[in-house]
């Protein structure tokens, strides 16, 4: 491809590959695709079909100017929309899928719920679902992990975000979500994906299936609606009735399709990333003995700063979306560099985490580098940065948290021997090839302390 002598971009270094190979190998082999692109160093351009080549930066002061710029000139959700199945699967409203006033707007109706004393009330809920589960491990033999992680995040998005407590309805919504999930990480839906983001036309197609999934949930959601407006019950203490008793600057309510997507967003992101960030953790951690027997000793004494150590390490190595993207629509200074309207701009979250230079020998994995240090705002970047920040990276860490000390309260995790799992794709999430494979054994009840026995005794 020849280049013109005024292209901006033409002295940054760019993969040589052709277009439709760096697309396959993103898709396919996520992790040989970063390993490829490492050299390249702090800019570089990849080649894609259909596209002006993606512009991916790896350096912490352009990872910074691109997540405080302007979100209407630099747009996540114009990027998403191209690049992923993002607005097909949580709709046109979703937050992840507008810009600008529009993205500001819903943010702010639909943040508190995601504040410190809200978050605070739902920890009881999280620490029951993961004993509920841990009720049902088979003990004692080698198991996938995900499917467990999967079951304990979807229960606690249930009850906490929905706060659905019809057991009819609360079991159509499970059946619900998980149809649409099979979907979403089906090999057919993958090869859909690449496919339609290579000929970067849109998701406007029929995706029968998925339409059918996504309209199946949201008539729950709306009949929980229904049923709260009728009983005048908008005061309940879940994220859908704060969504409810929101109201914009104008005063005005969340429309039914807003709130749809929002909750199908909360849905199937919330408990997706943070079951395939656990099932990273216990890969991780199982395959370092040393960590996994400090680990194991700081959820039963309460130390949540190692616990909390444990699971920014395996969040660095293994973030679950690793790249994020804004679609510039007009010209912006990138420091030296300036650049044109229409490209996509692609901070790419494994290779900042793979930088020597912020965390020495980056491939080891070592909690103890968060243990006096506190995580970088544009060094430790899993959740995405700026007014673009997950809504729900609070939400995900508690909640990791809590699980991950409650199974290690309950159950003793084995090391193993076992070669790292291979990085693998759910569409637009990477996850253990294996389902992260592990075997936990009961751990012993706790002795009970004697002056409590003698009390029981007389």
């Amino acid at each position: 491809m020849s280049h013109s002598v005024t292209d901006p971009l033409i002295d940054v270094p760019r993969l040589r590959t052709p277009a439709i190979v760096n697309a396959a190998e993103y898709w396919l082999a996520p992790d040989r695709f970063a390993r490829r692109c490492q050299p390249l160093g702090d800019r570089f351009l990849v080649p894609m079909p259909n596209w002006r080549p993606w512009l991916c930066l790896t350096h912490p002061d352009d990872i910074k100017r691109v997540f405080t710029a302007d979100t209407d000139v630099l747009r996540l959700g114009a990027a998403l929309t191209k690049a992923s199945p993002h607005a097909l699967a949580l709709g046109p409203t979703g937050l992840t899928n507008v810009d600008g006033a529009e993205h500001m707007r819903g943010r702010r109706m639909q943040l508190p719920p995601f504040h410190g004393e809200a978050l605070a009330k739902h920890q009881a809920v999280m620490e029951r679902k993961a004993e509920e589960a841990l009720e049902r491990w088979p003990y004692g033999r080698a198991t996938r992990a995900d499917a467990h992680m999967q079951a304990i995040s979807l229960e606690v998005i249930i009850a906490v975000v929905f706060g659905v407590t019809d057991p009819d309805r609360v079991e159509r919504l499970r059946a619900a979500t998980l149809a649409l999930m099979r979907i979403a990480n089906s090999r057919r839906f993958l090869v859909q994906t690449i496919v339609v983001t290579a000929r970067n036309k849109g998701w406007d197609g029929r995706f029968a299936r998925v339409r059918r999934a996504t309209a199946a949930i949201d008539a729950i959601v709306l009949e929980e609606v229904a049923e709260r407006r009728r009983a005048g019950d908008l005061d309940q203490d879940d994220v859908l009735g704060t969504f409810l008793r929101a109201r914009d600057e104008d005063g005005m309510p969340m429309p039914d399709a807003e709130l749809c997507d929002a909750m199908r967003t909360l849905l199937l992101g919330g408990h997706e990333t943070t079951a395939s960030t656990l099932a990273w953790i216990l890969e991780r951690v199982s395959r370092h003995p040393t960590e996994l027997a400090r680990l194991e000793a700081a959820a039963l004494d309460g130390d949540d700063g190692y616990v909390d150590a444990v699971v920014k390490e395996a969040m660095r190595l293994r973030p679950v979306f690793p790249i994020t993207a804004r679609l510039a629509s007009e010209p912006f200074d990138l420091g030296n560099l300036t650049i044109p309207a229409g490209t996509l701009v692609v901070p790419h979250i494994t290779l900042v985490h793979r930088r020597p230079d912020l965390y020495p020998d980056p491939l080891a994995f070592r909690p103890e580098r968060f243990l006096d240090t506190r995580a970088g705002t544009y060094t430790w970047i899993p959740f995405g940065g700026g007014p673009r920040r997950c809504l729900g990276a609070a939400f995900s860490l508690i909640e990791t948290r809590i699980v991950l000390r409650t199974m290690l309260r309950h159950a003793h995790l084995l090391p193993t021997r076992r070669r790292p799992e291979r990085i693998a794709r759910h569409t637009v999430t990477i996850v253990p090839a294996h389902g992260a494979t592990i075997t936990l054994e009961r751990r012993p009840a706790r002795a009970e302390p004697l002056a409590c026995a003698t009390s029981h005794s007389r």
